[in-house]
């Protein structure tokens, strides 16, 4: 799902940084989440991103938040570290962070989607990513579901600019 209009160049440019920290977590929301959450929640992150160097993607499902980010080590830490106290959502995990020199999602201060069951897992029947992430399931799964989602995100967009 979509909710602006394709990034400029501006908003894309992305510091050369060197070695990137790449964090997922999931936690539930406290209250019952209405579009107007989500605009305000998607709004604070783009601008706050735009400006420390942060990409990534909040996806949302099933009472569900799962996060992407990717940048700055010490900028993802203080991230965290609100997103920790907003008052919004509880029961937060963190299920993967890796050190990395490569973007996952550098066209996005924060890209949003809502998958539908099944959506993010490929085939019927198959595993289910997002599953797999919000229950933190080991590690080598953990790091297939964030590709799954991660590369499902990518073609939903891709096909939604088309």
């Amino acid at each position: 799902m979509r909710s602006d209009a394709e990034p400029t160049a501006e908003q894309t440019a992305v510091p050369d940084e060197g070695l990137l920290k790449y964090l997922v977590y999931a936690s539930t929301p406290t209250r019952q989440m209405v579009p107007e959450d989500f605009e305000s929640i998607l709004r604070t992150a783009r601008h706050r991103n735009r400006r420390v160097g942060i990409t990534g993607i909040l996806l949302f499902r099933d009472n569900c938040f799962i996060q992407f980010l990717e940048g700055p080590p010490a900028e993802i830490d203080a991230l965290l570290d609100d997103i920790i106290a907003d008052e919004r959502h509880h029961h937060l995990r963190v299920i993967l962070t890796e050190t990395t020199v490569d973007r996952s999602f550098p066209d996005w201060r924060m890209g949003f989607g809502t998958p539908g069951a099944h959506e993010a897992a490929g085939l019927p029947d198959e595993r289910d990513s997002f599953n797999d992430l919000a229950a933190g399931a080991d590690g080598g799964t953990v790091r297939r579901a964030a590709d799954d989602v991660s590369t499902w995100f990518k073609a939903k967009e891709h096909s939604a600019a088309s």
